[in-house]
């Protein structure tokens, strides 16, 4: 079954997407449709998505600079509302399966353990409150559809928190760490064949996935450190200490029992970022 990451074929701008195989004629077009797929927005989408007939449209692409949201909502909500609505009714109308993929910043935070798909949601950003939307958007397009959240993602081709810790570490022996935000850290790599998974087993709704358990920034980034064989100190402060536009859930803990009931599991974060470590 062909997989189609939409919008963009620059794999580097979309570290989900990059892991996941699809058909790419030598000259970069798909069935004469020239690549990339679709723009957004696109009225045409479901135009070009005709002949791909047959296969499943992944779209892991999102506005994600959480801080410019707030100066440019517009730009958010154009990206990650008006985007996948058009392409969840270009991949209905095409009758192409559709993933889309989601964030935990649809949350608040304030929940004492692992979140659930059917928590209340509550964002606390442009952001969050873009993404939210965009979940919304492609439910109603595209009931079948499969929509992913995932939390705290890190991989090749992206900046992400292990890379920056990594790049701090090149110049400082000293860094400040948040204690006080805790979440599911989940590896580009095993996320796309979680995804897969999902749409082999013929999930459909809305599901939670993210690395196993669970860590603080802090103990993350002691992580990285150890994995990459640095010695540096690590001082632990709280958000406050970060001041930024954009309020983040400090809890972002993913429950993913229900993708596990279908047989999708992940790996521990630690496994994931030892991987991801391992290969730089």
């Amino acid at each position: 079954m062909p997989v189609w990451p939409g919008r963009g074929s620059d794999r580097s701008a979309c570290p989900v997407s990059s892991h996941i195989d699809y058909h790419v004629e030598p000259e970069g077009h798909l069935d004469s449709v020239p690549y990339p797929v679709v723009s957004v927005p696109d009225a045409g989408a479901s135009v070009l998505l005709g002949p791909l007939i047959g296969g499943v449209l992944v779209d892991a692409a999102a506005y994600t600079n959480v801080e410019g949201a707030e100066d440019d909502a517009e730009r958010a909500y154009l990206v990650n509302e008006t985007g996948p609505r058009l392409l969840a009714t270009a991949a209905r109308e095409a009758e192409l399966a559709f993933v889309h993929v989601s964030t935990d910043f649809v949350f608040d935070g304030r929940k004492v353990g692992a979140y659930v798909e059917t928590d209340e949601v509550n964002p606390l950003s442009v952001y969050g409150a873009s993404k939210l939307a965009g979940e919304r958007a492609v439910a109603e397009a595209y009931p079948e559809a499969l929509v992913v959240r995932t939390a705290w993602v890190f991989g090749c081709g992206g900046v992400n928190f292990p890379t920056k810790i990594l790049e701090l570490a090149a110049t400082r022996e000293t860094l400040s760490v948040v204690t006080d935000e805790i979440g599911s850290p989940t590896y580009t790599l095993d996320l796309a064949n979680g995804i897969l998974a999902l749409v082999d087993a013929g999930a459909c709704g809305l599901f939670h996935l993210a690395g196993a358990g669970s860590c603080s920034r802090f103990e993350m980034a002691g992580e990285v450190l150890r994995l990459a064989g640095l010695s540096r100190e690590l001082v632990p402060v709280t958000a406050s200490a970060f001041p930024s536009k954009a309020a983040r859930p400090a809890n972002s803990v993913l429950d993913c029992s229900r993708a596990a009931s279908l047989g999708v599991t992940m790996p521990d974060w630690r496994d994931a970022l030892g991987r991801f470590v391992g290969e730089r």
